[in-house]
């Protein structure tokens, strides 16, 4: 008998430990959603692109900026649009990377965003109904904005497409030499003179395992659960030696030059990979040039800002382009440019236009107060700028 009590006391012990881990679990779930601390896994396996956005996920990014999230029901990092255009309706897809993304920023205060509350009042789309889809990913190279078109951006039969080159890492991430080794994506490879998909990132234990049930039901989990979710980013910022929440400040020991990801061979083409991975990029443009023509619309190349191009102190700036054996800030931009006059397409540089407005204006384009300011994405001030100036040239190109 007394150890029937004794196991009958040491059950209720147990019942009672249990039901007070769970309720503070609760607890601890409610105090993170009100306190709007959240991590979610914004991105899944993606047979065309090797990832994409997950439909119908939403939460906040907080590492630099802070926008609020949400992904509509085909993935993209916008609101609803039918698949079917309406009537009367000018239909813009804006393809690009991170920066088209802009998890950084609400979606509001986005570049594409501003552009379809602008163009409205140009007289030209006078009685026009104004639609600006984001295809967006972040972390895309050109190769994977051309399997956007090919396989998504085609079925919403846009009129124009806005392609954003970010140069500072696009040309990196489309060559297979020169990317990371564990980058899984879809490259352009030249193979007996010819360019040709690869897509043997499929084949890797990486995308194999990402595309996986198992995977994709543990995020699943930790995406529905805040506890669950700031437990998966302690662990990856253990992972990577950084700070939660991006809160790395500028202090006066610092050089804020270091942080605006220059690559100095971007600007000189001298290297031979650098040389193909140039020439990788140009085949892409041409591709994605054949491919909105298929589709019966417009190109537009947009080539952004890189941060040390628009840094607000030129002499800053200079000295720091010379100390590299930089002689031409803008090459990359030029070089695409240049690709547009051969091709006959439309092209809209906005590096030299951000560098005179920060210059006049004392003011940062790139960077957040939760970073170092002038580094890194566009902040509100960046995207409303670009927004400005993309809908101005659409406004006044004659097709």
């Amino acid at each position: 008998m007394p150890k029937l009590n004794n196991f009958k006391q040491l059950s209720g012990n147990v019942l009672l430990g249990l039901g007070g881990a769970i309720f503070a679990l609760i607890i601890g779930e409610i105090a993170l959603r009100i306190i709007g601390i959240a991590y979610p896994s914004f991105y899944q396996a993606d047979p065309h692109r090797g990832h994409a956005l997950i439909p119908g996920i939403s939460g906040w990014w907080q590492h630099e900026g802070k926008g609020w999230v949400s992904v509509n029901k085909d993935g993209l990092r916008d609101k609803n649009y039918s698949k079917e255009k309406p009537e009367n309706t000018l239909r813009i897809a804006v393809i690009g990377d991170s920066f088209a993304e802009a998890i950084q920023v609400n979606a509001e205060d986005t570049f594409w965003s501003i552009m379809e509350n602008q163009l409205p009042q140009c007289q030209r789309f006078e009685n026009k109904t104004i639609e600006v889809i984001n295809f967006g990913v972040g972390d895309y190279g050109t190769t994977q904005e051309y399997m956007t078109l090919k396989h998504h951006v085609s079925q919403y039969s846009p009129d124009l497409v806005v392609l954003a080159v970010f140069t500072g890492n696009d040309i990196i991430n489309n060559s297979k030499t020169l990317s990371p080794d564990d980058r899984f994506s879809p490259f352009l490879v030249k193979k007996e003179g010819k360019y040709v998909l690869d897509l043997s990132f499929k084949e890797t234990e990486t995308y194999k395992w990402r595309n996986s049930f198992t995977r994709k039901a543990i995020f699943s989990t930790i995406n529905n659960s805040r506890i669950l979710q700031l437990i998966n980013e302690t662990r990856i910022a253990i992972k990577q030696s950084r700070q939660l929440l991006g809160t790395q400040t500028e202090t006066e020991s610092q050089d804020v030059l270091q942080y605006l990801d220059f690559t100095p061979e971007l600007y000189k083409n001298s290297d031979p990979n650098w040389q193909e991975a140039w020439n990788t990029t140009e085949a892409l443009i041409k591709l994605i040039q054949q491919e909105t023509q298929s589709i019966n619309s417009e190109l537009l190349v947009v080539t952004l800002s890189n941060p040390a191009q628009v840094y607000p102190d030129a002499d800053y700036r200079e000295q720091y382009f010379n100390q590299a054996g930089v002689n031409e800030p803008f090459y990359p931009d030029q070089r695409i440019a240049n690709l547009a006059k051969q091709q006959g397409f439309e092209v809209l540089t906005l590096a030299p236009l951000f560098q005179s407005y920060a210059d006049n204006h004392n003011i940062f384009l790139h960077g957040f107060e939760n970073t170092i300011m002038g580094s890194g994405h566009w902040n509100e001030s960046g995207h409303k700028l670009a927004g400005e100036i993309i809908s101005e040239k659409i406004c006044t190109t004659e097709n």
